[in-house]
């Protein structure tokens, strides 16, 4: 199993070596199709190749077969998940979850390898010691060019790093440890086949007038960091759980901006902002960071999964307008409190829990958890937007509650997704507390 096919070089090296079946997994097609195309082995044309156009993160875990080699193959895509989110399109594959989902579809024997450029010593640290927890054995450590010790301050920018660990009855990354024990360096070459001759375990370079690369394993620091990454906390690039200056620095200028722009033209010296309306945009905001989140670990990093999601959060915003108009509801507190019972149980019931749940049941019982409470919201907000005396204040202070919300998602760095919800409830619970006054003030 191949997570991060791209363009065919690790799926041709697995048919150059006899792999008799490759399931091929890669997000992008684009990057496929020009494989397919122009790579000089065309590994996507031998029968024994089965792609996937799908998330890794997805593929594993729903998968039925069981691997005698699984890797990830340079899965670094540079990219955020969402605006809306602090993520990565790879963040999921890095967690603590998701190394025991790679381990329970692994054989016995079998063996987990990744590789690369992982920039900082503390980011090779901190994968070690979650490969350790899962694996319950060190991994194998080897860089390009050859380090004997990986440092938690190390700059790991020009190291290709390779980490290679065994499932519980592997006896094949322990025959490897042995070898470099007897013999610490290993001596390759480029092109690889000059390899396949030759016994690369030597003290000296085995082959004359051609370059040799040194290989061998490295001692790791495994201190340096704060936490491992899990689903709740995917942050394998946030050396602790902290708001970077960088983030800090952005928030600071929407929000002086924000505060510019609303003194600027708002009317604040005759009317009193809705406090209700503000928090309602706040505490939505938040609900639809969640949703973005919840349905990508379920369902994978995909642009289809980002569009269904803000394709649901629009209709289930309709259905809420539609059955205020319908139902016409007076009091609110009904709706505040089935939208809280809906979020206290994101907060209850761990994302990853539903992953355990087979395909139909996982899309309802997953929807009806995250979009629920957006109806419920939606519900308040239609209701008293009806009822509301000076629209364009309380949407005004609906706005200006959303760039709270979104700026307050940058607390899931330090708090985690899950408990960025019990903010939400906190934003709801002020929206209901502060019932909307007399906003004109005396002439």
């Amino acid at each position: 199993m191949v997570i991060g096919a791209g363009s065919g070089n690790d799926v041709a090296a697995a048919l150059h070596n006899g792999a008799t079946r490759v399931d091929a997994v890669e997000i992008d097609r684009a990057i496929f199709e020009l494989g397919k195309a122009h790579h000089l082995s065309h590994p996507y044309d031998d029968p024994r190749v089965v792609p996937h156009f799908d998330d890794g993160r997805a593929f594993v875990h729903n998968t039925d077969r069981r691997f005698d080699l699984a890797t990830y193959a340079l899965v670094d895509s540079l990219v955020l998940h969402s605006g809306y989110s602090n993520l990565r399109l790879e963040s999921f594959l890095f967690t603590e979850e998701a190394f025991r989902d790679i381990k329970a579809k692994l054989k016995p024997d079998g063996v987990f390898a990744m590789y690369n450029f992982y920039r900082q010593g503390w980011v090779v640290g901190r994968l070690v010691t979650i490969i350790e927890k899962v694996f319950g054995a060190k991994p194998i450590v080897i860089t390009i060019p050859y380090q004997a010790e990986i440092k938690p301050s190390d700059n790991q920018h020009e190291s290709m790093t390779f980490l290679l660990v065994g499932n519980t009855a592997s006896t094949k990354v322990d025959a490897i440890r042995r070898k470099f024990e007897q013999q610490r360096t290993f001596w390759s070459y480029a092109p690889p086949t000059i390899n396949e001759p030759i016994n690369g375990f030597a003290s000296s370079p085995p082959l004359k007038g051609h370059r040799a690369y040194q290989i061998g394993p490295a001692r790791v620091d495994t201190s340096g960091f704060r936490g491992l990454s899990r689903d709740d906390w995917p942050f394998l690039y946030l050396r602790e759980p902290i708001i970077p200056a960088l983030n800090l620095r952005g928030m600071a200028l929407v929000g002086g901006l924000s505060l510019a722009v609303l003194l600027a033209f708002a009317p604040v010296r005759r009317v009193r902002p809705d406090g209700r309306m503000f928090f309602l945009g706040a505490g939505f905001m938040l609900l639809e960071t969640k949703g973005i989140v919840h349905m990508a670990l379920l369902f994978g990093s995909t642009w289809v999964v980002n569009s269904f999601v803000f394709f649901a959060i629009l209709v289930m915003i309709l259905l809420s307008n539609l059955y205020v108009l319908r139902m016409r509801p007076k009091a609110l507190w009904p709706y505040y409190a089935l939208l809280a019972v809906a979020l206290v149980a994101n907060v209850v019931v761990p994302m990853s829990a539903f992953l355990a749940l087979p395909g139909a049941a996982r899309v309802v019982v997953s929807c009806l958890v995250v979009f629920v409470p957006v109806f419920f919201a939606g519900v308040v907000f239609a209701t008293a937007f009806r009822d509301s005396t000076q629209p364009d204040i309380d949407f005004g202070s609906n706005i200006a509650g959303v760039i709270l919300g979104g700026l307050s998602e940058n607390l899931s760095l330090v708090v985690g997704f899950n408990n960025l919800i019990l903010l939400a409830i906190v934003f709801y619970a002020l929206s209901c507390v502060l019932r909307p006054r007399s906003r004109l003030a005396a002439a």
